[in-house]
C-alpha cells in the first residue's frame, strides 16, 4: 500500500509540474528614441493561457516610453493586442509607461497567435533594460 501511495503521489507531482513552464526571453535595452522588438519562439495551442510580464529598469537618463504587445500567427506579420473580449487582458493596462521599475502583465487567453513580441518605444536620450518573462499555462 506504501508503495502504491508514493508512485500516486510522484504521478501527482509530475502532472502539477507540468501545469505551467516559465520562460525568460533575452532581455534587451532601449536607448533613446528608438524602437525594439522582443520575440518569443513559437508557442503551441497545448496550453490555455499565456501571461506575459516586463520589468523596466533604468540604466542611464530618466526612463520613458512605451511597451505594447504584439501577436501574430506567422511570426512575421504582427498586429497589436489590447484589451479584447476577455481574449487579452492587459494589468494594469494594454500598454506599459516605461519608468524605472515599472512591471506590467499580459494574460492571453486561449492562445490565439502563435508568436508574441514586445514592442518598446523609447524616447529623449535615456536607457532602460526591458526584461521579460512568459509563463504558459494549462488548467
Amino acid at each position: 500500500m506504501k508503495k502504491l501511495f508514493v508512485i500516486f503521489l510522484f504521478a501527482v507531482i509530475s502532472f502539477t509540474a507540468g501545469a505551467q513552464k516559465l520562460v525568460t526571453l533575452t532581455a534587451d535595452t532601449v536607448q533613446g528614441n528608438e524602437t525594439i522588438y522582443i520575440a518569443s519562439d513559437e508557442i503551441s495551442d497545448s496550453w490555455d493561457h499565456v501571461t506575459i510580464q516586463v520589468l523596466c529598469t533604468e540604466t542611464g537618463g530618466t526612463a520613458d516610453g512605451t511597451v505594447t504587445l504584439q501577436g501574430s500567427v506567422d511570426g512575421t506579420n504582427y498586429v497589436p493586442l489590447t484589451d479584447y473580449s476577455g481574449i487579452v487582458k492587459g494589468y494594469p493596462n494594454d500598454s506599459l509607461t516605461i519608468a524605472d521599475g515599472a512591471v506590467t502583465s499580459w494574460v492571453i487567453n486561449g492562445v490565439p497567435y502563435n508568436y508574441y513580441r514586445l514592442k518598446i518605444a523609447g524616447t529623449a536620450s535615456d536607457s532602460t533594460l526591458i526584461s521579460p518573462k512568459v509563463a504558459l499555462n494549462r488548467k
